[in-house]
């Protein structure tokens, strides 16, 4: 019997174990994009060294992202490029530490601090692009949504709330549904997220400016989907509208953060930036509220707590933000054993419905409700 409890394997034996467990497929399927990743290299000209920036890296695997083309010239389907592109993000990781021993995450978004209201203030709700980009970033950053989600957002995701009275309550339920096709029928995808009334500062109010962009629909728009292409000639008397019956195209919607943040002096060269950003705000602000990783995956959809490790990021800021909190909550405990609430259970649900937070960074009142609700592939 050995005198050792566990395992001796070598570091070298680990990885050979764990190569020879990865399945032939998953390998060749590598190697393949790896050669084509770096065939396309050899055409830019691209040098991998240890004098390399993580800028420069940055730059390189967004070229690739949105240049990368099969063998006859033609595109792949998203769902291909995005796969291509994480294992090709992954390989380089492993390459530049083994090789140089140097660190860099091609998975962080940046995370929109004051630059998120400098973006709000360009976009004029009074024109069809204004209102719509306006929208897009409030209900982007408020619902979490994942970088493609907005540009397959039909109508009928969105339902107004009513109470018992049937009276509108100032909240717009939203929930992606399965189509007819998908496993679950008509089921809801995941639990709902919210809308709400932002009293505080109307001009960004998710609620008011989706019903003014619902009320810019004219008669003649038979799709569903949620953003439409601007009508050129919207201001002539003859024009039928805002928009025109078609959809905003996927490429199109995937500049929109990348060009605002540009317009604003943004270097979108040297920070990884999409409309993934706000999402990854959203979760960063929310957790340095004080909203808990098992509510923030019910909010972004993430299988497990694992999932949202690289939103979460700690700065100084936050840091005293949670010292603050610890004594505020201690204080609190004291002065709650001296006396005693009156709270009715009507309002207590209430009060779990609506979850107010403000921005540490922008001190700009943000609103989340239903904090108890929102899978990415991180």
């Amino acid at each position: 019997m050995s005198n050792f409890r566990f395992g001796r394997n070598t570091p070298k034996e680990i990885d050979d174990s764990i190569t020879n467990i990865t399945p032939l497929n998953t390998k060749n399927s590598r190697n393949s994009i790896w050669r084509q990743f770096e065939k396309f290299c050899g055409e830019r000209k691209y040098v991998f060294d240890g004098n390399t920036s993580t800028e420069k890296l940055a730059f390189i695997l967004k070229d690739w992202g949105y240049n990368m083309k099969k063998v006859d010239g033609n595109d792949y389907k998203e769902a291909v490029i995005k796969t291509m592109w994480n294992v090709t993000a992954k390989q380089l990781q492993e390459l530049y530490f083994n090789k140089f021993g140097i660190k860099f995450d091609p998975f962080v978004d940046l995370e929109f601090k004051e630059e998120y209201n400098k973006i709000l203030k360009i976009y004029n709700e009074d024109t069809p692009d204004g209102l719509q980009k306006m929208f897009f970033y409030v209900a982007g950053l408020e619902l979490a949504w994942r970088g493609c989600e907005g540009v397959n957002v039909t109508i009928k995701h969105f339902k107004e709330e009513s109470d018992n009275c049937g009276l509108p309550t100032g909240r717009i339920e939203y929930n992606c549904i399965f189509s007819k096709t998908a496993q679950g029928g008509s089921h809801k995808l995941t639990d709902s997220k919210w809308l709400a009334t932002n009293t505080t500062d109307p001009r960004i109010c998710p609620v008011r400016l989706y019903k003014k962009m619902l009320s810019k629909r004219g008669k003649h728009i038979t799709t569903d989907r949620l953003f439409l292409t601007p009508n050129p000639a919207w201001r002539e008397p003859s024009s039928v509208g805002w928009f025109k019956n078609s959809p905003v195209g996927r490429n199109e919607m995937g500049k929109w953060t990348r060009t605002a943040a540009e317009e604003i002096g943004i270097d979108i060269k040297k920070k990884k930036i999409s409309n993934h950003s706000l999402r990854s705000t959203a979760v960063s602000q929310l957790a340095k509220a004080g909203v808990g990783e098992e509510q923030l995956i019910k909010i972004t959809g993430h299988a497990n707590t694992f999932s949202i490790k690289p939103y979460l990021q700690l700065d100084g800021d936050h840091h005293y933000q949670m010292i603050d909190k610890l004594r505020a909550n201690s204080t609190a405990m004291e002065e709650s054993n001296n006396k005693s609430t009156n709270c009715a259970p009507s309002a207590l649900v209430q009060m779990s419905k609506n979850i107010v937070t403000t921005s540490p960074s922008t001190q700009t009142p943000v609103n989340y409700y239903n904090c108890t609700i929102i899978n990415y592939n991180s």
